[in-house]
C-alpha cells in the first residue's frame, strides 16, 4: 500500500536539490570566511536563488528513468541525460566529457571510461543520486547496485562511485526519519556502517565527532572539505543536514555558509532536508524565486510525484 502523502516528500527531496542548487550558485567558490562576513546573522535567509545547474538537470534526468524503470536502464538514462543536460549549466569537466561521449554514440557503460583507468571522482554522480535512495531505502543491495551503475555513466573512480552509494543511503535514511527525532551521531554512523570504503568511513566518523560540538564552519571544511571532489563534499552535506536535522532552512543555510563547491553540496543538503520535512519546508521565498526555465518547479513536482508512484 502507498504511504499516505509520500508525494510531499519526494517532491521536497527534489525540489530541495533544486532549491540547494540555485542558491549555491551565488556564493560558488566563496570561502566561507567571506560568507560570513557577506552574510551576517541570519541575513543568509533572505538570499534570492539564481539560476539552477548541473545538479538539478542531473537529478530529474535519473529521476524520470527510474520512475520508467525502478531496477535502472543504463541506455535510458543516458539517453535523458543527454537529452536534460545543458553545458551552460556549470559541469564538471569529467562529465562534460562522458556526456560528449555519449552524444558521439557511446554505450552507456564506456562513456565514463578514462585513460589507464583514471576514471572521474567529482561529486556530480553524488549529487544526483537522491532518486536511488529514496527509490531503493528498503533494499540496501539494490540501492548499492543501482547508484553505482548510474554513477558509472559519468565517473568510474571508486571514490567518485561509492560518493554516489553513500549520498543515496543518506537520502533513505532522512526520508524514514521523517515523523521521528534524528540523533545526529546515530545519524552519521549508521551510513558509516554501510560504507564499504575507508575514506567514507573515516570522514563520516569525524562528522560524527564534530556533531557533538558547536558547529564551526572553519572546522567544519578543515576536516570534512567543500571542494569539488565526491570525498571532499558528500559527507560535508550530510554533516550541514545531521547536525541542523529539525529544520530545512537552518540545514541549507549551514551549507551556503561554507561556500567552495556551494551547488553541489546546498543542493545535497537541500535533498536531505527536503526528504525529511517535505516541500512544505521550503521557504516560501525560495521556491517562489526558482528559474523557469528548461525546467520549473511544476516539472521538478512532477518528476518526484512520477517517482513516487513508483512505491505504491
Amino acid at each position: 500500500m502507498r504511504t499516505p502523502n509520500l508525494d510531499t516528500y519526494f517532491e521536497g527531496c527534489l525540489l530541495g536539490v533544486m532549491t540547494g542548487d540555485s542558491l549555491g550558485g551565488r556564493v560558488e567558490s566563496t570561502s566561507f570566511g567571506v560568507l560570513r562576513h557577506r552574510y551576517p546573522g541570519d541575513d543568509v535567509r533572505l538570499m534570492h536563488p539564481g539560476r539552477y545547474g548541473s545538479a538539478t538537470e542531473m537529478t530529474l534526468a535519473l529521476a524520470e528513468s527510474l520512475a520508467a524503470d525502478a531496477e535502472f536502464d543504463g541506455a535510458d538514462f543516458a539517453r535523458r541525460l543527454c537529452l536534460r543536460c545543458h553545458d551552460t549549466r556549470s559541469y564538471g569537466q569529467g562529465t562534460l566529457i562522458a556526456l560528449q561521449h555519449l552524444r558521439a554514440g557511446a554505450d552507456w557503460n564506456q562513456a565514463g571510461d578514462a585513460p589507464a583507468g583514471r576514471g572521474c571522482y567529482g561529486n556530480a554522480a553524488a549529487a544526483r543520486s537522491a532518486a536511488v535512495g529514496m527509490l531503493h531505502g528498503g533494499d540496501a543491495d539494490a540501492l548499492r547496485w543501482i547508484a553505482e551503475e548510474a554513477a558509472g555513466v559519468t565517473h568510474t573512480h571508486a571514490l567518485g562511485v561509492e560518493g554516489a552509494v553513500v549520498f543515496a543511503l543518506a537520502v533513505a535514511l532522512a526520508l524514514s526519519s521523517r515523523g521521528r527525532k534524528v540523533a545526529p551521531l546515530a545519524f552519521l554512523e549508521s551510513i558509516a556502517a554501510e560504507t564499504q570504503m575507508r575514506e567514507y568511513r573515516s570522514r563520516l566518523e569525524s562528522a560524527a565527532t564534530l556533531a557533538e560540538h558547536d558547529w564551526d564552519e572553519k572546522i567544519v571544511v578543515e576536516r570534512l572539505g567543500n571542494n569539488q571532489t565526491a570525498l571532499g563534499s558528500v559527507v560535508t552535506a550530510i554533516a550541514c543536514f545531521a547536525c541542523h536535522p529539525d529544520n530545512f532552512l537552518d540545514a541549507v543555510s549551514a551549507a551556503i555558509r561554507l561556500g567552495g563547491n556551494a551547488t553541489s553540496i546546498v543542493a545535497m543538503t537541500g535533498a536531505l532536508a527536503g526528504a525529511r520535512h517535505g516541500r512544505v519546508a521550503i521557504p516560501p521565498n525560495w521556491l517562489g524565486g526558482l528559474e523557469r526555465a528548461e525546467l520549473s518547479v511544476d516539472d521538478v513536482a512532477a518528476a518526484a510525484r512520477a517517482l513516487a508512484a513508483v512505491c505504491q
